[in-house]
């Protein structure tokens, strides 16, 4: 592994704690994570996410703006994606919503190592191997 791959790595992983994580995940992106609704809010959960990795991508790599721009584009489809895909699961299964249900925390640790493999393979295509 290159350092450059280890650097973006290490950025994504902490940006992806800092769009879940603090209050740059409001209480109202969670309740539409939660709901799945409304979806402008998942929308807007996934945004945060493709901006915070973008800015990685900036700092640690400064690609082309096409790859950038298209690293930010997988990370903001695939975010939303899959949230909204929790989202709607969640509805018809309610115990994936309750956190003192095992189910729930199996849901969530397959949600985050989805989030995981997106990352990975995002600092592949940044740096090009």
């Amino acid at each position: 592994m290159t350092n450059q791959i280890a650097l973006l790595l290490a950025g994504f992983f902490f940006a992806h704690y800092l769009g879940d994580f603090t209050p740059l995940s409001t209480p109202e992106m969670l309740a539409a994570k939660t709901n799945a609704k409304p979806m402008w809010l998942i929308a807007a959960h996934a945004l945060v996410h493709a901006v915070l990795i973008g800015l990685v991508i900036l700092i640690v790599a400064f690609p082309s703006w096409t790859i950038l721009g298209l690293a930010a584009a997988i990370e903001f489809i695939s975010h939303f994606v899959l949230d909204a895909g929790r989202a709607q699961l969640g509805r018809r299964v309610p115990e994936l919503n309750n956190p003192s249900r095992n189910v729930f925390w199996y849901a969530l640790g397959l949600d985050q190592f989805a989030h995981a493999l997106v990352l990975i393979g995002l600092a592949l295509l940044v740096t090009k191997v």
